[in-house]
Formats: C-alpha cells, structure tokens, sequence
C-alpha cells in the first residue's frame, strides 16, 4: 500500500519513516514506541480495517465485484471468507487490492500530509513486496525504511506463539511474503528483535534521537 502520489509530501510535511518487517518481527512494538515519543504513526492495515469495516467507503465496491456473501451482517467485509478466497484464487486478491489500496492511498496521504513533528511513520507490513527491491523506483516521499527484524527460526516460534496454525498454513503465508535478506538488502536502518520489548523499546529510543536529527536536516534541504 503506498500513498496516492509519486511525489514529495506538502511543504512543511514531516518526512515519512516507513516501518516493516517480517511476520511476528515486533512491528506493533516498535511502532508503540515512536508513539510514546510523540511521533505520529500511520498503520496501513488500520486504514484498510476501517475503510472494509462496517459502513467503510470500500464495501460498497467489494460488495459489487465480489458478491454479497462477502459482506458480514455488520455490513462490513467477511474477512474470513475472503481470505479464504484469496488464497485459492490470486486473481481475487488482485481485485480486491484494486479496490482497496487507491482509498487507503488517498486516506494515508492526507493523514501524513497533516502530520506534525520531527518526522512521522507509517507501517506497513508488505512494503518490499508492494514496492519492490528497486529503491529508485519507491516513491519519492519515502525518506527512510526501518526493518525490524529477526531470524527464521525465531519468527515461526513467535507467530505460532500467537497465532496458532499448521505448520503447511504459515509456510504458505511467508512463501507469499518478501525474504529476510530482501527486507534487509534495501533497510536504510534494522533493528534485530532478539531480546525482550523492554530492549525494542530501547532500540527505538536511540533511533529516534538520530531520526531527529537527520530529518532536521532533510526538512532544511527540502525547503531550499
């Protein structure tokens, strides 16, 4: 999901930290921890919640493109049965990303556009796989890209943790998913999430003073 232009945010727009990572890396942490600093964070699929829950601007299209057996009683998207249906057929999640992601592109434009502060974030979960490894080819307003991440081993124990499944279920989800290297291969900035939250947290704290500092710097070549 990206936002609804090539171009550079606004004049006077903080600059745009994306955050991504791998399943069960510790995205929702992290992102918590540039809250407590007073940094706007934007998370992509809390716009896509919004906009396909009940009364949301994306279910009357779904409605019409896919039927009204995918439409809940709370007139929102049945997200069970469309997941289910996405995943035997890929050219239905293609319709429904059609659908989806120019609103939520609109809608994540205007929030950042309106942003205050030293820079804000916006989290998004599949970010490489949506934009690619080709970092010219990314948006211009895309100042930097965090990656929290973590090993394999440990990201299967972690989901499985929280979200019990079959072991075939979750290896088909990450097959779909962009690979540990790739994430990393195009990170202006990591943090590896071994440890405990208290020492995420940390991580943050310490990224953040730098961000500051660099988006200082980006705000005045901007404005010049």
């Amino acid at each position: 999901m990206g936002l609804s232009a090539d171009q550079p945010l606004p004049g006077g727009s903080p600059p745009v930290l994306v955050l991504t990572g791998g399943m069960g890396a510790g995205k929702s942490t992290a992102a918590q921890a540039f809250t407590y600093k007073g940094i706007l964070v934007l998370d992509a699929d809390a716009l896509v919640h919004g906009l396909t829950g009940p009364g949301g601007r994306a279910v009357p299209a779904l409605a019409d493109a896919f039927g009204p057996t995918f439409v809940s009683q709370e007139k929102g998207l049945d997200r069970v049965a469309m997941r289910e249906h996405v995943f035997q057929d890929p050219s239905a999640r293609q319709r429904l990303e059609a659908i989806v992601h120019p609103l939520v592109a609109v809608l994540a434009h205007s929030r950042l556009a309106a942003a205050e502060g030293p820079y804000s974030v916006y989290m998004v979960p599949l970010w490489v796989e949506r934009q690619g490894e080709d970092r010219a080819a990314w948006p211009a307003w895309a100042w930097r890209l965090l990656v929290i991440d973590l090993p394999e081993s440990e990201q299967w124990q972690r989901v499985m943790r929280r979200s019990p499944m079959s072991s075939d279920t979750l290896a088909a989800i990450l097959a779909r998913q962009a690979t540990r290297h790739q994430r990393l291969a195009v990170a202006d900035y990591a943090i590896r999430n071994v440890g405990d939250p208290e020492r995420l947290r940390a991580s943050v704290d310490m990224l953040h003073d730098r961000l500051c500092g660099e988006s200082a710097q980006a705000f005045r070549a901007y404005q010049t």
